[in-house]
């Protein structure tokens, strides 16, 4: 059986089950502890050597990245999901790039310099978080522009550029990042997070977060 290696806070993570989910692959969930330094262990150093997550074992096939494993869940499962057309195929990367590399970067700083520097140990970067919330407003308006042409990210149909970019945003809420300006996003959003496969996962992000932040705080006092 699969295994997947991660925590619920991570979007990379949650990524990797949306697809899991929608694939209807069964998998064992390993909770990593990197508040604890669990992703550093030699145990974990054996399935991941950078000691990141998300990570996966599949048949004593190990993974990390989640763009990587996604696109393994895909083609292994022969799925539609990431299209063996060259050109489409390349549309959807196009996208998954974009969503990575611009969305996933820029919220990423908000959130690390808005609740996760707390569980590091780490202090706020004032620059880092001014550049996350310019970069985010710079990038939204595209994917805007994308959905008034697509049903989807990356074309007609749903690929592996649409869970790449819901488990991005699944922050903005509790980024404070307004998407009420960008009515083919948020119409798209509702959409992916109805499915079964994100439904079986969590409510939405935000509850998930507020639970298991409300958990941490009641044991340490």
């Amino acid at each position: 059986m699969l295994q997947i290696y991660g925590t619920p806070l991570s979007s990379p993570t949650n990524k990797v089950r949306y697809v899991a989910n929608y694939l209807g692959i069964p998998y064992d969930f390993h909770r990593v502890n990197l508040a604890a330094g669990e992703q550093r262990k030699p145990e974990f150093m054996k399935i991941n050597p950078l000691g990141k997550i998300p990570a996966i074992q599949d048949e004593g096939f190990t993974l990390a990245e989640s763009n990587a494993i996604i696109r393994y869940l895909a083609t292994k499962n022969n799925s539609n999901l990431y299209p063996t057309d060259l050109q489409q195929r390349a549309l959807v990367d196009q996208w998954i790039d974009y969503s990575s590399q611009h969305v996933t970067t820029a919220l990423g700083r908000i959130m690390f310099n808005t609740y996760f520097y707390k569980l590091t140990g780490g202090t706020v970067d004032e620059r880092s978080l001014e550049d996350g919330r310019k970069f985010i407003n710079q990038y939204l308006p595209v994917l805007e522009q994308q959905l008034t042409q697509n049903t989807f990210i990356a074309g007609k149909t749903l690929t592996l550029a649409d869970f790449v970019l819901i488990s991005a945003l699944d922050v903005t809420e509790l980024c404070q990042v307004d998407l009420s300006s960008y009515a083919h996003i948020v119409a798209w959003r509702k959409k992916m997070m109805a499915e079964k496969c994100y439904q079986s996962l969590h409510e939405s992000y935000t509850v998930t977060f507020k639970t298991i932040m409300e958990k941490l705080n009641t044991a340490r006092v």
